[in-house]
């Protein structure tokens, strides 16, 4: 297997008031600089040149991060201000100390290679070679959706196929970058809504990036597998030719507020001297570095969905480890895994366990941390990190290039993409109702507070935080609560609730119906049944008196909305009537009394006859942000 990895990056940060691109000077590539003559003077002797890693003009970036950004960033997090250095430096080292000395340089770091997320087991991440015959027709593909247990139903699944049944629940009119190295975009299951390689290199290894695709928008046929969100358009970025935070902001100025990012990539961090690893242990999510940071937050700041995986590390990112300003970082540098520090608005993504029996395999308890996922505050919402089905590799089947799937692939890896299929259906549900999509900070929200929670497992608990696996029915009732009653027929529909007789609800309802007709009788009648309700027994002392007065007199009325009542036989001077009508009243005080101090009544509505959620509006206007859904992105 061709290693993918990126190659170290040496980043320079300068100080805003340099202003290194507004004057011509040599130096840096692509841009004017008004340099100080000693830092012209170094370059100039190490044969180096600094390139912006946001474009060719202060302005022109600033400008494009918008004012909200420009007044909520700390100073790290300015895209203008950073630069890569590029040439052939001989001594490391001493590169960073000369930089670090000069007056208009603010920051200099050595950033580790980058590497896809996915975890290096014996059998996951392997790729094998096509074991069909080159000169033979292509094998027919088995259908694999069967072994896609992600696609169903929560808790063991995200419940995509209820997605599928709502208009734009496919991820409609979405777009999806994904950043990492390597693709195919000619496998079989990848060719309707394919939008191919968008800049960079494509790397010779392109299992990874197929894989992830396939999760995300496998096409739906009869063959292979089926994304969660196949009328997404996917394209890629690729890193081969770009530092990590270029190929982040390229990627944002191909994407309009609403779509989504996907950042397929974590590199060795402070915990073993950023030192590259084949176990990946230390690994981290790459938004701790300053430059990638800014590159996120400038993506953000345009509305884009960012989706990161959080990494293999098996590292605490609460632990004080990462507040610890590393040598060559800003001073205004501050640890993002901290929440009460400036964010750039990324979703960071866990991997959790698959229900214990999936291919016949057990890795702990369902939704739990598996033993190398990253995890802590930060963490937002996790994905299955083993046992995803979907296209590349070969080891599930592998008839030519374009035929090979597998059912192992794994890490936070196959856990970041599960996360962007989600969101697209939810984006793609509210674009289709004519609703606004949803903004990064309101997707963060919605993924930690709506789906299957974590569980523990031996040695992992769930104070390991990784999150709650998504459910997208949850977040579908989230974004498009249901009004209770709208019409009578839709209440005949509805199965029991509770211990209520359907028949006798629709026949409330109907009298509801009544009502709306005339608010103002009801009103009239509902303040007289309130002095009722604060008297009940005065209420049937005057029911009394009226029942006698028209037993005595053959008349007919009452009070409050309830007529008075003349039973057969139950005329002047009629003893057995009388009797009849004393009984009947003796248990209709009774029946109120009680009703009126039972814990059933008051449930019903504070002590209303008519629960509240059933009560027609008749004296103020409905709350809008409520009746909507919550378009302002609470939970």
């Amino acid at each position: 297997m061709s290693l993918i990895q990126s190659p170290p990056e040496l980043i320079v940060m300068a100080k805003p008031q340099a202003n290194l691109r507004s004057s011509p000077a040599g130096g840096v590539r692509g841009a004017a600089s008004a340099k100080p003559a000693s830092l012209a003077k170094l370059l100039k002797s190490a044969k180096c040149t600094l390139e912006p890693l946001f474009g060719d003009s202060e302005e022109r970036v600033r400008a494009a991060m918008g004012p909200a950004l420009r007044g909520a960033a700390p100073d790290s997090a300015d895209p203008a201000t950073f630069y890569t250095l590029r040439g052939d430096v001989k001594n490391t080292k001493a590169m960073l100390e000369n930089l670090l000395s000069e007056p208009s340089i603010d920051g200099a770091y050595l950033k580790p290679g980058g590497e896809p997320p996915v975890y290096r087991g014996p059998v996951d991440g392997a790729e094998m070679a096509p074991s069909g015959d080159l000169d033979a027709p292509p094998a027919p593909t088995p259908d694999y959706v069967p072994r896609q247990l992600y696609l169903e139903a929560a808790p063991g699944g995200v419940d995509a196929r209820f997605a599928w049944t709502k208009p734009g629940g496919r991820g409609d009119g979405l777009r999806v970058i994904d950043l990492e190295w390597g693709w195919n975009f000619s496998h079989e299951d990848l060719l309707v809504n394919s939008g191919g390689l968008l800049d960079g290199s494509n790397h010779s290894n392109t299992h990874h990036g197929t894989a992830v695709l396939g999760e995300i928008g496998g096409d739906h046929n009869t063959r292979g597998v089926s994304g969660i969100s196949p009328n997404a358009r996917l394209s890629a970025i690729s890193f081969v030719g770009n530092p990590s935070a270029t190929a982040i902001r390229k990627a944002a100025d191909r994407l309009v507020a609403g779509d989504i990012m996907l950042l397929e990539i974590h590199r060795a961090g402070p915990r073993h001297g950023f030192a590259g690893r084949e176990d990946q242990l230390g690994y981290i999510a790459i938004e701790w570095w300053p430059d990638d940071f800014a590159a996120i937050l400038y993506a953000t700041s345009r509305g884009i969905l960012v989706v990161e995986a959080a990494g293999n590390g098996a590292e605490n990112l609460d632990d004080a480890l990462y507040s610890v300003r590393p040598a060559g970082f800003p001073a205004s540098w501050r640890n993002p895994f901290n929440r009460s520090n400036p964010q750039c608005g990324a979703i960071l993504v866990g991997a959790g366990a698959p229900p214990p029996g999936t291919h016949g395999r057990n890795h702990g308890a369902d939704r739990s941390r598996l033993d190398f996922s990253n995890y802590g505050s930060a963490v937002d919402c996790q994905g299955w990190g083993r046992e995803v089905t979907t296209t590349g590799y070969g080891t599930l089947f592998n008839d030519s290039v374009n035929q090979q799937y597998t059912d192992t692939f794994s890490g936070t890896s196959s856990a970041s993409p599960i996360v962007v299929g989600v969101l697209a259906c939810v984006q793609g549900w509210l674009r289709a109702a004519g609703k606004p999509l949803r903004t990064p900070a309101q997707a963060r929200s919605l993924l930690r507070t709506h789906g299957s929670p974590q569980q523990d497992t031996p040695g992992r608990p769930a104070t390991q935080r990784i999150g709650r696996r998504p459910d997208l029915r949850l977040l579908h009732g989230a974004l498009f609560p249901k009004v209770v009653v709208k019409e009578v027929k839709d209440v005949e529909k509805l199965p029991k609730e509770g211990d209520k007789n359907i028949k006798e609800f629709v026949k409330e309802m109907k009298e509801i119906k009544e009502v709306e007709k005339n608010p103002k009788e009801f009103i009239k009648d509902t303040k007289e049944a309130k002095e009722v309700e604060k008297n009940p027994k005065e209420f049937v002392k005057e029911f009394k008196e009226k029942d006698k007065d028209v037993i005595e007199h053959g008349g007919f009325g009452g009070i409050g909305g309830v007529g008075g009542f003349r039973p057969p036989g139950a005329l002047p001077g009629d003893a057995a009537g009388e009797a009849d009508v004393q009984a009947r009243l003796a248990a209709l005080e009774a029946a109120v009394v009680a009703m009126s101090q039972s814990a059933q009544f008051a449930a019903l509505g504070g002590g209303h006859f008519i629960p509240g959620a059933l009560r027609p509006d008749v004296g103020g206007a409905a709350d809008d942000a409520t009746a909507e859904g919550g378009d302002d992105g609470s939970a």
